[in-house]
């Protein structure tokens, strides 16, 4: 492989310039990686324990195409596999070059600075001195095979039936309409398969003719639970049978049985005989002053929650432990009541890369919704006339439209377009492959 080499062919001349020598390719890549940031201080387990094994799992387990894409991608995340971004200051000469990254929305390894925007755009959206309330909606842990066979239609259905839950109640009982905010989550934290929804839900809402403000009489009560419990769970069962009367439910393997119209009676029986698990927990209102959140609100904190896993799945890097090539250790936390305590785990890898494949959702499946007064339609429109309705200045957060480079200043203070040597303003070139970088390396003059 040929390249050009950074070195000057004559002492006399005052600039200098590229040569060019046959280079072996290995130093060549030598040569190119001393261009290279060190990420060597990041954690990437995930990534290197999927890198590990996850062509060894395709051996003996069939995987969905869309799955492969997403752990392939992964797998690829900030290795070169996807390309580099090159910073190169013309003033000084500095040249940095650093590997992509996947973006995909299941990477640990990825999303942090899209969830750092979407926590401040959703801060913005809280209406500050009003109680907001986090509630938790779950399901039999019997409807689990058949959730996991038809995800697309069973989890629209488990949006559909919380947020109708919370409307026809929250009109019913208190005469407003609420802004929603949900979230699903697929995963228990030792990987198990848990659906249930986390949603947070204002303490005060649009009347119906959207002439006033109402909000709760009480920072400590939202609904009758009971009331939740029953509703919530006559739409969610009302929902299941008639996509089963519509022949839209598949039953494969363990719930092959529920093709035969007994069983899946007594399913349903099961169902109706159980009571549904709904939490509802008061969050203290949020206040403002000077514009800027108070961070130790616990409002504030269910947001920040929330983000966490807008765009990671099920499990963080920092949680893993240690890995080979036949066993996974993993902290997580066992329940008990209220309280939880940390344990550690350790299972086989097989088993742990099937976990982990049990919570990628559909390509094009949304997990996080919203509704009442925040519902996307609605949502500026609403904000503004409730400020206005509170004879206050809605202020919609500035981060939405920002560059990761102006999102990076915003929330750390650093000035990525700046260099760190001469200060000057650096040149932040598009992705390109490696053969591409190192065409471009070549083709800069020589600095002295």
């Amino acid at each position: 492989m040929k390249i050009l080499s950074m070195r000057k062919t004559s002492p006399e001349n005052s600039v200098g310039w590229w040569t060019e020598e046959d280079l072996a390719e290995k130093e060549t890549d030598s040569m190119m990686e001393s261009f290279l940031s060190d990420d060597t201080a990041h954690n990437y387990a995930i990534r290197d324990l999927l890198k590990l094994n996850f062509s060894d799992y395709c051996l003996s387990h069939p995987v969905p195409e869309f799955k492969l894409k997403t752990l392939n991608a992964m797998i690829s995340c900030k290795t070169g596999k996807l390309g580099y971004t090159l910073i190169h200051c013309r003033q000084c000469g500095k040249m940095e070059m650093r590997s992509c990254s996947c973006g995909n929305r299941n990477c640990p390894s990825c999303g942090y600075l899209e969830e750092k925007r979407w926590t401040a755009m959703r801060r913005a959206e809280v209406i500050p001195g009003i109680p907001y309330f986090h509630l938790v909606f779950t399901l039999p842990h019997t409807l689990a095979d058949i959730m996991y066979q038809n995800q697309k239609d069973t989890l629209n259905l488990l949006f559909s039936s919380a947020k109708e839950t919370i409307l026809e109640l929250s009109m019913k009982k208190l005469k407003m309409t609420p802004g929603i905010l949900m979230i699903l989550h697929s995963f228990g934290s030792d990987l198990s398969l848990h659906y249930h929804l986390h949603v947070l839900v204002s303490g005060g809402g649009l009347t119906k003719d959207k002439t006033r403000f109402k909000r709760c009489l009480s920072n400590q009560f939202f609904l009758p639970l009971k009331a939740v419990k029953k509703v919530y769970r006559g739409k969610f069962m009302a929902g299941l049978k008639k996509l089963h009367d519509d022949e839209k439910l598949q039953y494969f393997h363990a719930a092959q049985k529920y093709r035969n119209s007994y069983e899946w009676k007594d399913l349903l029986d099961i169902c109706y005989n159980t009571t549904w698990n709904v939490e509802i927990k008061p969050l203290a209102p949020v206040k403002k002053s000077g514009g800027e959140m108070d961070e130790k609100e616990t409002t504030d904190n269910a947001v920040s929650y929330f983000a966490r896993y807008t765009n990671r799945t099920a499990i963080s890097n920092s949680r893993i432990l240690s890995y080979d090539k036949e066993r996974v250790t993993f902290r997580y936390k066992d329940y008990h009541g209220s309280s939880y305590t940390m344990k550690e785990m350790t299972i086989s890898t097989e088993e742990f890369i099937r976990r982990f494949l049990m919570h990628l959702l559909p390509t094009g499946f949304c997990r996080v919704r919203s509704a009442g007064f925040l519902a996307g339609c609605v949502r500026k429109k609403s904000l503004e006339l409730i400020y206005t309705l509170l004879n206050k200045m809605y202020e919609p957060s500035e981060v939405k439209s920002m560059s990761e480079a102006e999102l990076i200043l915003h929330f750390f203070g650093k000035d990525v377009s700046i260099c760190t040597d001469c200060g000057s303003k650096v040149e932040i070139l598009p992705r390109m492959s490696w053969r591409s970088a190192a065409q471009y390396i070549r083709g800069m003059p020589a600095l002295e």
